[in-house]
């Protein structure tokens, strides 16, 4: 008993507690109270089960759309999407479409070309 109180009073130890305070239980802190997760009105432990987990599955979705995107929710990613259509016209009847969408760091670009029918 004595030797696991100095193995949890060592530097690892509390390297190890840090660590799980900064990532696992602010996770949980997110869900239950920016998520409203604390106070919940359903009947029943088998429909909390059901809606916390649906509640974490939209956390860790919002996880990976930050990973990916930079943005965690689809209104912030449509907030900073940022599209340009241009057409240009040429003389010889020529149609070129040019989309351009930017996100934050990251640009698209796609041009498309349409010829008349030289035969008409």
């Amino acid at each position: 008993m004595v030797n696991n109180r100095i193995r949890l009073l060592s530097g690892v130890a509390r390297a190890a507690f840090r660590l799980r305070a900064e990532i696992v239980e602010r996770c949980f802190a997110l869900v239950l109270d920016r998520g409203g997760m604390r106070r919940t009105w359903l009947r029943g432990r088998e429909n909390i089960q059901k809606r916390y987990l649906i509640h974490v599955a939209g956390y860790n979705i919002g996880l990976i759309m930050r990973l990916l995107t930079g943005v965690g929710t689809p209104r912030e990613f449509q907030a900073r999407l940022s599209a340009g259509l241009a057409a240009i016209i040429m003389p010889n009847g020529c149609l070129i479409l040019l989309l351009i969408a930017v996100v934050s760091d990251q640009t698209a670009a796609i041009a498309i070309s349409f010829a008349p029918d030289p035969r008409r």
